[in-house]
C-alpha cells in the first residue's frame, strides 16, 4: 500500500495545513506509508504519474475547482477527498457564489471513491447531499503545547487580556468583536490577535480603518503569524478566549483553548457546542449578534470570580494528534479497500 496525500504547500498559516502537518508528522513517526506530495499546479501529465506511483490519492480540498474541473478523468482514479472546508457554507458569500461553489463540490465529490472530513458539520452536509458516499470524520488533535499545567502568572492583573487566533479575513468575525469591544470601553482590557493578515490586504485596512474610527488602536495588540508553541504561550498570559467566526468546519484554536483551561465567548460555529457549555465554561452566541457578543465580553471583563469559576469547570481536553491519526489511519485503510474492491 502506497499512499499520496496532494496539497499545496503548507507553508501559509491555515487550519488546513495545520492538519495536514500534523497527519503527515504522525504517519512518518508510525512508518505509515502516507506521502506528501506539495502540487502547486495539476495537469493530465501529473495526474497519470501519481495514479502510475501510488495506490490511493488523497487529494486536499483546496483544489476544488480543479477536482470539479477533471470529475469525469478521476472517477476512474482511486481517489479519495480530505475535506476540510465547504465554500457553500460560508453566510457571508452572496447567494449567487454559494450556488456556484456547491456546483463545483458536488462535481468534485461525486469523481471521489471516499471522503475523509475534519469538522461535523461539514461530515452532515456531505452526508445529507450523498446518502450513498462512503464518509469518515477525523477531527483535529491537539498540540502538546497546550497544557494548562503551565499557565503563567501575569505581570498586571489589573488589565484583563482577550485572545483570538485566527486568519484577519470578513468570516472570522474581527468586525464584530470590534464593534462589541467599542462598546466597552470604561473597562480595562487590551485584545490580542494573531494569524495571517496578508490573505485579504482590502479587509486589513478596513479593520484597521475602523479600529481607528472606534478609538481602540491603543487598545489592540496584533502578534503576527505565530507557531503553536508561541501561540500557547499567549493562552497562558489571557482570561478570555474570544472567537466570532461566522464559518468554521471545526475550530482548532477553539479547541486549543479549552485544553488550556480559558473561559470562552463564541459564536455558534464548528465544533464551539462540543467544546462550550453555555454558562458553565463560557459563553455561546448566534454568529453576527454583536449585542450578545458585547453582553457576554462585559460580564466575563467585569468579574473576574467569574472567569475564575469558568476556567475550573473548562474539562475539555479533546484528543491528541497521534490519536486523531490512529482514526485517520483506519479511514484510509477503508479507502484503499474500497478503492481496490472498485478497481478488481
Amino acid at each position: 500500500m502506497k499512499l499520496a496525500l496532494l496539497h499545496p504547500p503548507l507553508g501559509e498559516i491555515s487550519g488546513g495545513n495545520l492538519y495536514n502537518r500534523n497527519i503527515l508528522h504522525q504517519a512518518r513517526l508510525c512508518r505509515f506509508p502516507l506521502h506528501s506530495v506539495t502540487v502547486s499546479a495539476i495537469d493530465r501529465e501529473r495526474l497519470a504519474e501519481w495514479q502510475e506511483n501510488y495506490e490511493l490519492l488523497i487529494w486536499d480540498s483546496l483544489f476544488w475547482q480543479e477536482l470539479a474541473g477533471m470529475a469525469e478523468t478521476l472517477k476512474n482514479s482511486p481517489c479519495c477527498l480530505l475535506c476540510h472546508y465547504l465554500p457553500s457554507q460560508n453566510p457571508l458569500a452572496a447567494t449567487r457564489e454559494r450556488a456556484v461553489w456547491r456546483e463545483i463540490e458536488c462535481r468534485a465529490i461525486e469523481s471521489m471513491r471516499f471522503v475523509i472530513v475534519t469538522g461535523q458539520a461539514v461530515f452532515d452536509e456531505i452526508q445529507k447531499r450523498f446518502p450513498s458516499k462512503s464518509v469518515g470524520l477525523c477531527e483535529s488533535g491537539i498540540d502538546e503545547a497546550f497544557k494548562p499545567e503551565l499557565r503563567s502568572i501575569k505581570a498586571n492583573d489589573l488589565i484583563v487580556r482577550m485572545l483570538s487566533v485566527a486568519n484577519l479575513l470578513p468570516e472570522k468575525g474581527y468586525l464584530d468583536i470590534l464593534e462589541a469591544l467599542a462598546g466597552l470601553t470604561e473597562w480595562p482590557w487590551r485584545w490580542h490577535f494573531c494569524g495571517s493578515d496578508t490573505d485579504d490586504a482590502e479587509f486589513t485596512r478596513h479593520f484597521w480603518r475602523s479600529a481607528g474610527e472606534w478609538n481602540l488602536l491603543d487598545r489592540i495588540r496584533y502578534e503576527g503569524v505565530l507557531t503553536s508553541e508561541q501561540v500557547a504561550e499567549l493562552m497562558r498570559v489571557s482570561d478570555v478566549f474570544v472567537s466570532a467566526s461566522h464559518y468554521e468546519s471545526y475550530g482548532i484554536a477553539l479547541a486549543e483553548a479549552a485544553a488550556m483551561r480559558l473561559p470562552i465567548v463564541s459564536s455558534q460555529t464548528g465544533a464551539a457546542g462540543q467544546i462550550v457549555q453555555h454558562g458553565v465554561n463560557g459563553f455561546l452566541f448566534v454568529a453576527g449578534d454583536v449585542d450578545a457578543l458585547r453582553v457576554h465580553l462585559a460580564r466575563l471583563i467585569s468579574k473576574k470570580r467569574l472567569r475564575c469559576s469558568f476556567r475550573s469547570r473548562q474539562c475539555f481536553n479533546g484528543r491528541s494528534w497521534g490519536h486523531s491519526f490512529t482514526i485517520f489511519e483506519r479511514l484510509c485503510r477503508e479507502a484503499f479497500c474500497l478503492s481496490s474492491q472498485w478497481s478488481s
